[in-house]
């Protein structure tokens, strides 16, 4: 299993859009082949930083996940939506 902790942080005037946004790809990510879990977590102590915690069954179902149009669609937003860079951990778990 391969888990990626993606951390956002966004600026307070884009907030509701970061938010639409990351619900519709929420919802559909989670109907991907090898999605076993995608979900998006708010800092108690910082308001508009955010945490997807996504799970999956391997590196074979991220490299889908990549390509699709939606994420991609989502990657491009980022920037206008963001303080700063997104910071990636990508942990591999072996049974």
């Amino acid at each position: 299993m391969k888990v990626i902790n993606a951390s956002f942080f966004i600026k307070e005037n884009q907030r509701e859009n970061f938010l639409s946004d990351a619900e519709e790809l929420i919802s559909e990510t989670r109907k991907e082949e090898g999605c076993l879990a995608y979900t998006l977590y708010e800092s108690l102590e910082e308001r508009n930083t955010f945490i997807m915690v996504e799970n999956w069954k391997d590196q074979l179902a991220i490299e889908s996940h990549n390509q699709s149009p939606l994420l991609q669609k989502f990657v491009r937003k980022l920037a206008d939506y963001s303080t700063k860079a997104p910071d990636l951990k990508i942990f591999d778990f072996k049974a």
